[in-house]
C-alpha cells in the first residue's frame, strides 16, 4: 500500500497541472528550433499533458500504469518523424522532469516534505524510465527512416500538416504533393480503414499524414456532399471545409482533437465538439468560481445530478419540451418540472439561450 501522505501529494500536483503545463511550455520555448519549427505549439501542449498525468499515474501506482506506455511509444517515434534532432527531444525530456520536481516540491509545503523526500528515488525511476521509454521509439523510429530514406513527399506532408509553411515553401509542397493551392478540402482524422482511405485520397488528388495514434486524410471537396455522409463508414474527427493549404496545419489540429472526443464508430464534428473543448478550456479559467457559473448543481448527489442532465442534455439538443417528453417517454408536464429543479439546482433556466450555453460547456451536456 501507498503512504496516504504520498497518494495526497500526487493528488495536489495533479491539480497543479495547468501551472506544470505553463512552467514546461515557457521553459520550452526558450529552446530554438523545437516549438514552431519542427513541432506545431498545439502539439507539444497536447502531448505534455500527457506526459505528465502519466507521470502521476506511475508515481501514484494506478492500475495498468507499469505497462509498457502506448503514449511513450507513440511519442517518440512521432517526434523522429517530425524530424526534431535526438540531443533536443531529450533536453525537452529533462524539462519536464525538472518542472516536474518543482510542482512536487511545491506541492509539498509545508506539510508534506517528508513524504517527498521519502519517495525521491521512486521519482527518478518514473522520469527514467519514460526516458528510456521514449528514446528507444525515436530511435528505433529515426533508423527505420533512414533505412528507408525519407522521401522529399515525405517531409512535405510534415511540413504541409505541422501548419508551419507558408509562401514560397508552402507553394513548393504544393507542387511536391501536386495538390491544388486554391481548392476548396475536407478533412478526415481516423484510425478506422485507413489503408482503404489512403489509397481514396490520394487517387482522388488529397494527402494524408500519420500522426501516431491517428491518419490525418485531406481531399479535395467533391460538391456539396460532405464526404462523411456520402460514406457511412467513415468515423473520426471531421473538418468539412477547409479554404486551402495554408490553413491544413490549424484543421489537422482540430480534426485530431475531434477524433479524440467520437464515440466508437461515429464522426465527431467540430459542432459537436466544440462545448467539450470549451469545457476544457474554461475549467482551467474559472478554477475555484464554478459555482459562480453552476450554483449548488455540482454539490448535489451523484444519481440525482445525472437524473436531471438527461432531461436537460435531450432538452437543450430538441428544443421542445413534447420532444423531449417524447424521446425520454416522460409526461410533458414531469420535463417541466426537472428543468425546474436543474433551475432551482444551478440557477440557469436552458429556456433561456445564454443560460443554456452556460450549462452545455460547464456540465458538458
Amino acid at each position: 500500500m501507498h503512504d496516504p501522505r504520498w497518494l495526497q501529494l500526487i493528488e495536489r500536483v495533479r491539480a497543479d497541472t495547468p501551472r506544470l503545463l505553463d512552467d514546461f511550455l515557457a521553459e520550452l520555448r526558450t529552446h530554438d528550433g523545437y516549438v514552431g519549427d519542427a513541432v506545431a505549439a498545439e502539439d507539444i501542449e497536447r502531448t505534455a499533458r500527457s506526459a505528465f498525468a502519466l507521470f502521476a499515474a506511475r508515481l501514484a501506482g494506478d492500475a495498468g500504469a507499469e505497462e509498457p506506455s502506448a503514449f511513450a511509444e507513440a511519442l517518440g517515434r512521432r517526434r523522429a518523424r517530425q524530424g526534431v534532432r535526438v540531443e533536443r527531444f531529450m533536453e525537452a525530456v529533462r524539462i519536464n522532469f525538472r518542472v516536474l520536481w518543482r510542482g512536487l516540491e511545491r506541492a509539498a509545503r509545508p506539510d508534506l516534505t517528508d513524504a517527498l523526500l521519502a519517495h525521491g528515488e521512486q521519482v527518478l525511476d518514473v522520469v527514467e524510465r519514460y526516458a528510456t521509454e521514449v528514446q528507444r521509439a525515436f530511435l528505433a523510429e529515426s533508423e527505420s527512416m533512414a533505412q528507408q530514406h525519407r522521401t522529399a513527399k515525405e517531409r512535405a506532408r510534415a511540413r504541409l500538416f505541422s501548419g508551419q509553411a507558408e509562401g514560397e515553401e508552402l507553394a513548393a509542397i504544393a507542387q511536391t504533393l501536386r495538390l491544388a493551392p486554391a481548392v476548396e478540402y475536407e478533412m478526415l482524422a481516423t484510425a478506422h480503414d485507413v489503408e482503404r482511405l489512403v489509397r481514396e485520397v490520394v487517387s482522388a488528388g488529397g494527402q494524408y499524414f500519420d500522426d501516431g495514434d491517428t491518419t490525418v486524410l485531406l481531399r479535395p471537396r467533391h460538391g456539396p456532399v460532405d464526404w462523411v455522409d456520402a460514406d457511412d463508414r467513415l468515423a473520426g474527427g471531421y473538418v468539412s471545409r477547409v479554404p486551402g493549404l495554408a490553413l491544413v496545419g490549424r484543421a489537422a489540429a482540430i480534426a485530431v482533437d475531434l477524433a479524440e472526443r467520437a464515440a466508437a464508430g461515429s464522426v465527431c464534428r467540430l459542432r459537436d465538439g466544440f462545448a467539450s473543448i470549451a469545457r476544457e478550456t474554461m475549467l482551467e479559467r474559472v478554477d475555484g468560481f464554478a459555482h459562480e457559473l453552476v450554483g449548488a448543481f455540482e454539490a448535489a448527489p451523484a444519481g440525482e445530478r445525472e437524473r436531471l442532465a438527461v432531461t436537460v442534455r435531450t432538452f437543450i439538443r430538441t428544443g421542445s419540451m413534447q420532444r423531449t417528453a417524447e424521446e425520454l417517454y416522460f409526461h410533458r408536464n414531469t420535463v417541466l418540472k426537472r428543468l425546474r429543479a436543474f433551475e432551482d439546482l444551478s440557477g440557469l433556466d436552458v429556456t433561456v439561450p445564454r443560460d443554456a450555453a452556460i450549462a452545455m460547456v460547464m456540465l458538458d451536456l
